[in-house]
């Protein structure tokens, strides 16, 4: 296949061919759309909030702040008590409202395997949650004079934004990853529509044809994978990463 990237500081738009690519562009995390509200929420991105040093460089410490964090992820549990920890050290002023669709999720071992093993929360975060966040728990929590949790659904979620959001001033979704944009692919004249093999790692095309030599690779391209149980999820994290490759790589081929 031949590969026209177009990159303005190498000049010339230059063709490199090649027998076999691999894709692993990556993913970016997603948001959502959220009613407007006067004065208009300044949004965070999930990447700034995950860094503490950055997140509190980024916040302002010396006027009262309302948070709106949105999701249950691991992801956005991490954003919580990076907000909590600031919130008891260095910005006494902020404060959380946190709005979530369903109880909080815990990975569980099970007889030699892990149950919501890519879903669930782990380690020390879940430890967190567990103490501080869980029903039972948070009135009773230092957690509780910071975070005000907001239960709400996909039905009412809207209503209970318009309520609750003209109250903050900033807003962070965690709320998921989708993969990054990837380039066009033609293949006769024609662009190239093809679909992910997330137990092989390859690719198809509309008609189920396999696309040869092209593979992905990474949190764009995941494997697929069931548990004991039946339930399906797609295997993140870089050792999941790395063993898939391990079990697809030695079948791939140029042709």
């Amino acid at each position: 296949m031949k590969l026209s990237p177009n990159d303005t500081d190498l000049g010339d738009p230059i063709t490199v061919t090649s027998n076999l690519l691999v894709l692993c562009t990556g993913s970016s995390p997603t948001t959502g759309p959220l009613p407007f509200t006067s004065p208009p929420l300044t949004e965070l991105g999930l990447d700034p909030a995950l860094n503490p040093p950055l997140l509190s460089k980024t916040l302002p410490s010396d006027i009262p702040i309302t948070i709106a964090v949105i999701g249950a992820s691991h992801s956005a549990i991490l954003v919580l008590r990076n907000l909590c920890n600031l919130s008891a050290s260095t910005h006494p002023s902020l404060r959380v409202k946190w709005f979530t669709r369903h109880p909080l999720r815990y990975a569980e071992e099970r007889d030699g395997w892990i149950y919501q093993d890519n879903t669930g929360l782990k380690g020390d975060v879940a430890v967190w949650a567990r103490e501080n966040l869980e029903e039972d728990m948070l009135p009773f929590s230092p957690v509780s004079k910071i975070l005000t949790k907001i239960s709400t659904t996909k039905a009412k979620e809207t209503e209970d934004y318009l309520k609750h959001l003209p109250t903050c001033t900033h807003v962070i979704q965690a709320i998921g990853f989708h993969a990054n944009e990837i380039p066009v692919f033609e293949r006769g004249g024609k662009n190239l529509e093809f679909k992910f093999n997330d137990r092989t790692g390859g690719f198809e095309d509309d008609e189920g044809a396999v696309v040869k030599g092209l593979y992905g690779a990474g949190i764009a391209w995941p494997e697929r994978v069931t548990d004991p149980e039946g339930n399906v999820e797609h295997a993140v994290g870089l050792a999941k990463f790395m063993k898939f490759l391990q079990r697809v790589v030695p079948t791939w081929t140029s042709a």
